[in-house]
Parts: C-alpha cells; structure tokens; sequence
C-alpha cells in the first residue's frame, strides 16, 4: 500500500508551468513558433512545461523544456506574465489546489527546429492570422459544448487561447475565454501515471 502511494504521490503534478512565446517579425508580420502536443492536453501550442518536477528554477525550466521539445536553444527571455489557471494536464491532478501556476515569457531562439517526436507532432511557424484562426477553432469547440478529448489537431490548446489573449496576440472577449475554461479543466480520459506517453 505504501508503494503505491508513493508511485502515485511521485507521479502527481507539482502544479507550475513556464510557458514560451516565441515569435519572429517577417516582412509581412509576426509568425509565432508552435508544436502539435503529442499527449494531453490536445492542440497546436507554444512550448511549455512543469517547473517543479524536476527543474531547479523557472528560467531553468523553460531554457530545458524549449531544448527538449524543439532542439532549439533560447537565445534571450523576457517575462511576459504570471498567475494560476485551473488547468489540468495529464498528470494527477496538483494537491491541494488542482491546475498550475503560469509564468509566461518571450523567447528568441537559435538552432535547427528539431521536435521531439514523443512529445510533439511537429513543429512550425505561423503567421498572426493563422493563429487566430487555431485560437477560432477553439473557441468554436468550446462554444458548441463539444468534449474537450475531441479538439481538433488544428486548433490552438485550449490554455493558450487565454494566454494569448492576455498578451493580444489573439482577439477573444471575455465571454469566449470563459467557455473555453472549460475545456482546459477537463481531466483526461487515464492520467499519466510515469514513462514515456
């Protein structure tokens, strides 16, 4: 019984995420870099990751997670913003507040773009209007009551919508951002219990 626990306990989110907005300004405007999540939560999404799972600060988080999940390397960061969502990801849930605490940066980067294909479907940029369109798509799911384990591929993960939204990368009223909440509280069908996915 005690073992189990322990696997369990080890297994739980520590509930805190860094997240990278990473963007390039082209001759016809900003393209924003992002991968396909290969696990849960689904969608098209700027880098992310947990901080306290194994990481020894924030800023150690996000240069390992941009690393791990892209091949590339942060050339620079600046702080973006910071607070906690009710989000939920794969893991068992954060005790004893279920969700995570957020700090968002933007981040330049160096390198080959070389996604891990364990945990991203790919990689790739895209310009401003294409990533409204993702973030549509999500609010459009959301706003049709449709489950969150049937969000499209193409559409931007349901996080991120607020996210965005807060730097104004993307355009969602109030009322979009709060139907969209509700997906990105949904736990998934098994959580993670360790391993790969």
């Amino acid at each position: 019984m005690t073992t189990t626990n322990t696997t369990t306990a080890a297994k739980r989110c520590c509930g805190t995420s860094v997240g990278a907005r990473v963007r390039r300004r082209t001759t016809t405007g900003w393209e924003y870099l992002l991968i396909g999540r290969g696990w849960w939560p689904l969608g098209q999404a700027p880098v992310a990751g947990h901080v306290r799972d194994a990481h020894t600060d924030v800023v150690a988080a996000l240069l390992a997670e941009m690393a791990e999940e892209t091949g590339l390397t942060v050339a620079g960061y600046r702080f973006l913003h910071e607070g906690y969502l009710p989000n939920l990801c794969a893991s068992l849930p954060a005790q004893p507040r279920a969700g995570h605490y957020w700090w968002i940066y933007d981040a330049t980067v160096t390198g080959t773009l070389t996604p891990d294909p364990e945990e991203t479907t790919g990689a790739g940029w895209v310009d401003a209007d294409r990533l409204q369109e993702l973030a549509d798509i999500t609010i459009c799911h959301a706003a049709d009551a449709r489950p969150a384990r049937d969000l499209p591929p193409q559409a931007l993960e349901a996080v991120w919508v607020e996210h965005l939204a807060r730097t104004g990368d993307i355009q969602a009223t109030t009322d979009e951002r709060k139907i969209v909440a509700r997906l990105y509280t949904v736990a998934p069908d098994a959580y993670w219990l360790g391993g790969r996915p």
